[in-house]
């Protein structure tokens, strides 16, 4: 099928983010979804030129997402993707005036912001649950517990490959910040460690099949990387079924794993190292900050 005009820019944009931003795969991928919403918004209402696009033109497309119903923070999102359109396709020559300048993205409401932070015995209900033995049970066991006891972020969890692994030391080794040098050093213990030992051992050849193996750690029925969705489903499903209230995400797991640190004695800023966070980033926002004299390590040793 021939791509049209402007899909071809969104193609170019997309390449300009990886090639030349060393955007991650998964913020790429949300951009070319956003974009090409945009541009079938268009073609739907007969523009096939970029630069014909106008203010008004945005003002609808604004209106159109509003109908939609989407959340606030998705809208936030969009927006975002068409005004860097926009500015790549200034910066590029492609038009020469920015009808995007007229966008304001509306505020995610504070409460929105703060993640849901689980209880112990939410924690414990969650995890110490009955799993099946079977190849997927035995890696649904392994993402649950490798999520609470490191803070990944999903996109950390399905791009992680063998190499990341340290299994003798019993930790994560992962790039930092693009802004900066050096390795993020996460640690993990016994029970992330008994849970994701079994996994490799066994049930991950079995996921695996006779395919080409390319290294990531988590693979789903088909032999292929997890999807974002993929563990967002699984997280909800045990959660569900452990009793646990639904508005529970991955991110809930990560933003428990630091708060439970916190309360165990850690302190924040190597919290925040290990959860790859900027220095002028802050957790403070969704933990409680009494008590941080002790070493995050040893979290390692507890869980």
């Amino acid at each position: 099928m021939v791509k049209s005009e402007m899909e071809c820019l969104v193609d170019a944009f997309i390449e300009y983010l990886k090639s030349v931003k060393d955007y991650s795969e998964n913020t790429v991928s949300s951009y070319k979804h956003d974009a090409l919403i945009f541009v079938r918004f268009l073609e739907e209402r007969g523009v096939h030129n970029i630069a014909e696009v106008t203010e008004d033109m945005i003002s609808e497309y604004q209106t159109f997402l509003k109908e939609k119903k989407m959340a606030v923070s998705t809208i936030v999102r969009y927006n975002t993707t068409i005004k860097n359109f926009f500015t790549y396709l200034v910066e590029n020559g492609n038009v020469s005036d920015n009808p995007a300048e007229i966008i304001k993205s509306p505020s995610v409401p504070a409460s929105k912001k703060i993640p849901r932070i689980l209880s112990d015995t939410e924690t414990m209900d969650l995890l110490n649950q009955e799993f099946s033995d079977s190849p997927k049970g035995v890696r649904d066991k392994a993402i649950l517990e490798m999520l609470y006891s490191t803070g990944l972020k999903v996109s950390e969890i399905i791009g992680l490959k063998l190499s990341d692994i340290d299994m003798g030391l019993g930790c994560i080794i992962l790039p930092k910040l693009r802004s900066e040098e050096g390795n993020r050093v996460i640690p993990y213990g016994k029970m992330t460690r008994s849970a994701v030992t079994s996994y490799l051992l066994e049930a991950r050849k079995a996921l695996l099949g006779k395919r080409e193996d390319k290294g990531y750690v988590f693979l789903n029925c088909d032999g292929k990387p997890l999807s974002r969705q993929g563990v967002w489903k699984l997280v909800k499903f045990y959660a569900q079924r452990a009793g646990v209230s639904s508005d529970i995400s991955p991110h809930s797991l990560r933003h428990s794993f630091a708060a439970h640190l916190v309360k165990n004695g850690a302190e924040i800023t190597a919290i925040q190292d290990m959860m790859g966070f900027s220095p002028s980033n802050t957790l403070s926002k969704y933990v409680n900050k009494e008590n941080m004299p002790k070493d995050p390590y040893e979290w390692a040793r507890i869980r």
